[in-house]
């Protein structure tokens, strides 16, 4: 009797189709219209006078700030990654994979590939994030965590935004 060993390929095709297909667009979408959602909510609570689910919108929004920056950052990325020789028109010699546009291009191209694909799971994380602080803020507190780690990554997000503004 002989025993093989069958290779793991579900768990990575199901990592790649997460990732890429429906459910990827799906947790962009939902990071994308996160502020949106949570500035409604916020006005909605304010409006009805229930001041205290508002610091649960506040972090909502706080966290559709840093999805933007994420969907900001990841767009450029790849953009600059598939049109680098019409975005970046210079010396090759010195850029990353030069001295050839070739070279040049695929290594721009290869680095935007994990960036998009760590902000569709970066995405996903701030979406799980800000419904579980939205459920905090509704029923009985059972995720204590939610709102510390809310301010963290909100306030992170902020430093990062600021850092890159600068650098322009």
């Amino acid at each position: 009797m002989e025993i093989t060993q069958q290779p793991h390929r579900r768990s990575a095709s199901s990592l790649v189709s997460k990732t890429l297909g429906r459910p990827g667009q799906r947790w962009v979408w939902r990071g994308i219209t996160l502020l949106p959602v949570s500035t409604a909510r916020f006005m909605r609570t304010v409006s009805m006078g229930r001041f205290a689910h508002a610091p649960a919108a506040l972090l909502g929004m706080g966290l559709g700030l840093v999805a933007w920056f994420v969907v900001l950052i990841s767009t450029q990325a790849a953009v600059n990654g598939a049109l680098y020789p019409l975005l970046d028109a210079h010396d090759y010699q010195n850029s990353w994979g030069g001295p050839t546009l070739a070279g040049a291009w695929a290594v721009h191209a290869a680095l935007a590939v994990p960036i998009v694909l760590a902000a569709v799971w970066l995405l996903r994380g701030l979406v799980v994030l800000g419904s579980c602080d939205q459920e905090s803020s509704t029923v009985a507190r059972s995720h204590w965590w939610s709102r510390p780690l809310a301010i963290l990554l909100a306030a992170a997000g902020a430093v990062l935004f600021v850092g890159w503004i600068n650098q322009l």
